[in-house]
């Protein structure tokens, strides 16, 4: 479970250096009188055309504005602790350290864990043995 947990951590420290690299926010979408649309901070916009498609890829940016990015982070980051425990133990002069998870009771890779690796399941380093 390890590995999983590892390469969970790796996944959401790229996006909170996205995120914090990103225009902070709040981001929005910003229509002008001339049916114009932009995305971003007040300051700082990204301009398109007022098509439907567009407008709806600009909604989504705004969804996924820099804090909202942030606190999603941290909250996957909170589950990835509530969901694994390491005991490290001591036998016949050999130390072994044992991740498991303590709410699921899984001794192998914890299901919720495996269920926050699926979105990257096109990532090079995502194993498939971690599918749910």
């Amino acid at each position: 479970m390890d590995d999983l947990i590892a390469f969970l951590r790796a996944r959401l420290d790229e996006r909170e250096q996205i995120a914090r690299a990103a225009e902070p926010g709040p981001w929005r979408v910003l229509e002008d009188s001339s049916g114009s649309v932009a995305v971003g901070p007040e300051d700082f916009g990204i301009a398109s055309d007022h098509t439907g498609q567009n407008r709806a890829s600009y909604v989504h940016i705004a969804a996924n504005d820099p804090a909202r990015v942030l606190a999603e982070v941290d909250a996957k980051r909170r589950i990835i602790e509530l969901h694994s425990t390491s005991d490290t133990s001591t036998f016949e002069g050999r130390t072994a350290t044992i991740t498991w998870c303590p709410i699921c009771r899984n001794d192998g890779e914890c299901p919720t864990l495996r269920l926050l690796a699926l979105p990257y399941a096109d990532h090079p380093d995502y194993r498939g043995r971690w599918r749910p």
